[in-house]
């Protein structure tokens, strides 16, 4: 592993099991898509790497989406659009690095793209569970 790997460790935790074992799944993708570019091994894996980190994604907001309707997260619009804004940003990082025949610029967008996963769990998902488990006392 490099100095750009995410580690997880508990203060990615948000206190929602499900949601937790699954963005720490979502760093383990990442992290694997990483090696995976700088190695430059094969296209093909890398490309497989950026497929699988998107459904993860959509399949990831999808079940917290659910979480915060079946409790009535009063900020749900706002957060869905995170959610929205994540997946637009990430759908546009992965048509530049197909189109550019993944550049070394895909290093840093790739970066970027980490650093906005994790402001997301770090800010958004943890007040969300917060409000989610007071409500649930």
């Amino acid at each position: 592993m490099n100095s750009t790997d995410l580690h997880w460790d508990d203060s990615f935790l948000i206190g929602i099991e499900e949601l937790d074992y699954e963005h720490k799944l979502l760093l383990r993708d990442i992290n694997r898509f990483h090696e995976e570019l700088k190695e430059q091994d094969e296209k093909s894996e890398i490309e497989r790497c950026l497929g699988e980190i998107y459904s993860r994604m959509q399949s990831h907001f999808a079940l917290e989406e659910y979480v915060m309707k079946e409790n009535d997260y009063p900020f749900f619009d706002e957060h869905k659009q995170e959610h929205e804004k994540l997946l637009d940003s990430y759908t546009e990082y992965m048509m530049q690095y197909l189109n550019d025949s993944g550049s070394t610029a895909g290093v840093s967008i790739d970066d970027n793209r980490k650093r906005c996963i994790v402001d997301h769990i770090l800010s958004s998902d943890k007040k969300m569970s917060q409000m989610v488990q007071e409500s649930n006392r």
